[in-house]
């Protein structure tokens, strides 16, 4: 049985998913050589997670190209906010999304590890004193917050628990496809 483009999209997507939470996950390798250290620690850490959420933004994509009508392709491939397209293509498959604001949350974290070298330089809206770290374990005892000021930390168990996160993520849509596609 040959396979139309589309499936061979969504496994390419699906593999260079995995393998992304598999290194990032692992600290950032394939041999377990050990955590990072170093002065762009934090950098390396923001752009991994960065790449990270545009594989999943990449996935989104595929599975949307099978799901959403035609013409709502190329204004939802534009879109560049993971956590925002995520939403609309859980609505498109008539599913909530409770992991909009962790998403955002991952996100401000990532830019503050990568632009910030860690230090929290602004709250999750204006006027906040505090950002919302997108790993509970940054500050359990103020629910994952951290105020401006402080210093973002993010460890290796909070990596590896991201990564399951974000595969859970992508498991849950591809679970929504397979339902989609029984129902057409």
């Amino acid at each position: 049985m040959t396979q139309g483009p589309d499936q061979f999209g969504l496994q390419h997507a699906r593999a260079t998913f995995s393998r992304a939470t598999l290194f990032l996950g692992n600290g950032l390798s394939t041999a377990g050589a050990g955590p990072i250290t170093g002065p762009l620690r934090n950098k390396v850490i923001g752009n991994s997670l960065r790449e990270l959420d545009r594989f999943l933004n990449l996935l989104i994509d595929q599975i949307a190209a099978m799901v959403l009508p035609e013409e709502a392709g190329p204004s939802f491939e534009r879109q560049r906010n993971t956590a925002n397209k995520y939403r609309t293509l859980r609505a498109a498959l008539v599913l909530p999304s409770p992991d909009h604001d962790r998403l955002r949350a991952i996100g401000r974290s990532r830019d503050c590890l990568f632009h910030c070298g860690g230090i929290v330089r602004r709250g999750d809206r204006r006027g906040d004193t505090a950002m919302t770290a997108g790993w509970a374990r940054a500050d359990s005892r103020r629910g994952g917050r951290v105020s401006i000021g402080d210093r973002l930390i993010i460890d290796a168990a909070d990596l590896t628990a991201l990564c399951r996160f974000y595969d859970a993520l992508a498991g849950d849509l591809l679970t929504a496809l397979a339902a989609h596609r029984r129902i057409d």
